[in-house]
Parts: structure tokens; sequence; C-alpha cells
């Protein structure tokens, strides 16, 4: 678009000063960048000029007062005051955060090294532990070797009803009664000793036979053994006890230990399908079958190795 404009039509009447200022007339203005504030340049008309006709002064331009100017001044420096004082309270914070985390720091190495100590420590104690259970088991087993073998020469006889006027001569009869019924010869010198203890049945309290030697304990109990495979079942009958006959159970003297070892025993030998669990001189022993090798039992741990293996 064209920036020059056409110029204006030729005055039909001259132009003189009664003409400018009586008739309005057109003011041309040429283009040029216009003043903020118009109004403020703007020149007053004569008096006898018409009101509607304004002049700008060129010449005149605003000049800022000296209140603006320290205004201003005192602005700026409340504000580089303000920054300032933000600037240092940033820093105060910063260097507070770092002394922390050095303080955080130093106690984190040193919850460190003790950690490390106390695990140090622990393996050390661990270790001693192992040492000491192993020593125990050891103990424990010499203990229990020397218990059962205390009881070598024992035999329990369990079922037989206990009379009122029971003593230690009545029990010693009873037992040469039986070696007679299982045809094993034996006098009353080849017992050392007879009692009973307690049981779940006060009125079948098992009876402990102590032999002089362990050679007449492991023949009277083969004896026995013997007759019930190929004569006929042991029972109270046989001894001429009253009340209905009941079995006679005969088995060596376990320890408390041994006793539970061999409970268990019998039922993992039931649940996977052993066919033989015995005892023999203090000894716990399964077979699977006819011909296999027997297996001796010394810990609870070689049951559950046992039932694995048959598993």
């Amino acid at each position: 678009m064209p920036l020059e404009r056409s110029p204006p039509p030729p005055l039909t009447t001259p132009l003189t000063p009664t003409t400018l200022f009586s008739t309005p007339q057109p003011l041309y203005t040429p283009h040029c960048s216009s003043e903020p504030n118009l109004n403020a340049n703007m020149i007053s008309p004569p008096s006898n000029m018409s009101p509607a006709i304004t002049f700008r002064n060129i010449n005149i331009k605003r000049k800022r007062s000296d209140d603006e100017e320290n205004c201003l001044s005192t602005f700026m420096t409340d504000l580089r005051v303000m920054f300032n004082d933000l600037k240092q309270q940033q820093e105060d914070k910063y260097n507070m955060l770092f002394s922390k985390m050095d303080e955080l720091r130093v106690t984190f190495d040193m919850m460190s090294e003790k950690l490390n100590n106390l695990t140090s420590r622990v393996e050390h104690l661990e270790s001693e532990r192992g040492e000491s259970m192993s020593y125990i088991a050891t103990l424990e087993t010499k203990i229990e070797n020397m218990e059962q073998g205390s009881r070598s020469t024992c035999l329990e006889i369990r079922n037989i009803p206990v009379e009122k006027t029971e003593n230690k001569t009545t029990l010693l009869k009873t037992v040469l009664d039986t070696s007679k019924i299982i045809k094993c010869e034996m006098n009353s010198y080849d017992i050392k000793d007879i009692f009973r203890i307690k049981s779940k049945d006060p009125a079948h309290k098992t009876m402990i036979v102590n032999f002089t030697t362990v050679l007449r304990k492991e023949e009277f109990l083969e004896k026995y053994r013997k007759h019930n495979m190929n004569s006929f079942k042991l029972t109270t009958e046989h001894l001429k006890i009253g009340g209905p006959a009941k079995p006679i159970f005969i088995s060596e003297n376990l320890s408390s230990r041994n006793k539970r070892l061999f409970f268990l025993a019998r039922g993992v030998a039931n649940t996977n399908n052993y066919k033989f669990c015995w005892v023999k001189h203090g000894k716990i022993f399964v077979r699977e079958k006819e011909g296999s090798k027997h297996i001796h039992v010394k810990t609870e741990a070689d049951l559950s190795l046992l039932a694995k293996t048959i598993i």
C-alpha cells in the first residue's frame, strides 16, 4: 500500500488570518511518530482562535521530577538490600545443611564401623556357638552311652499285675517261674536286683530285672523271643496269675532318649514299609526286608534321612 497521500484540493478562498481562524478548515498533518501523551503537549490556542483547534508543542518534553528520582533510588536501594538479605539467608541455610550433612556423614561412618564390629562379633559368637553345640552333642552322646551302659544287664517285664503283698521275693519267684516256662535255666544268684518303676497303668507297673552279667540277660531275652516264635505267646495265664490272660512283654531296658528313638523308629518303619525294627545291646536297628542290610539308627536325624531314602 503506498504511503504517500494525494495532495489536498486547491483552496477556492484565499487563505488569510481571518478566514483561517473564522472558518474551520481540515488540518493537514504529515505522517510522524506520535507522542505518548498528546494532550500534555498541546498548546492552548489564542483567545481569538476557535477552541476546537490545538497546536502541538514539539519543543516541550516531560521531565522527571526530583521526588520521582529519589523514590526510584530508594526503591533500587531497598531492592538491593532485600536481595542481599535473601542471598545471605540462602547461604546460611546452605551452610547449615552442609554442616548437618557433615554431622550425618560422621554419624553414619561411626554406625557403619559399629555395625562391622557387631557383625564380626556375631560371626565369632556363631562360630563359638557351633563349636559349643558340637561339644554339647558329644557330651550328650557320652552321657547317653554311659546311661545305656549302666542298663546293659537289665530287662523290662511288662503287663504283670501288681499284687497287694508284693515284695522282692515274690518278684524273684515270678522271674524264676518265667525262666522255667521259656526253658532258660536260672538261679536266684543270677539276678542282682529286681524292682518295679512307675508306668501309665499303676496296676501294671513295669518290672526291672537286673542280672549279674550281660550274658545271662542276653540268654534270658533270647530264650523268650524263641519261645514266642516257636511255641506260644507268653501270657499271665502261664504264670498262674488270676484274672483274664494278658500277654507278657520282655525287652531291653532302654534309656529315656532311646525309648523315644525306638518309638519313632517303629513309626517310620511302618510308614515306609520296613519289615523289621528291633533293639539289640541297647542299639536300635531297622531292615527293609529279608536279606537287606540292617541300618543302625543313632539319632532322629537318621530317621529323617531314612524316610527320604524310601520316598
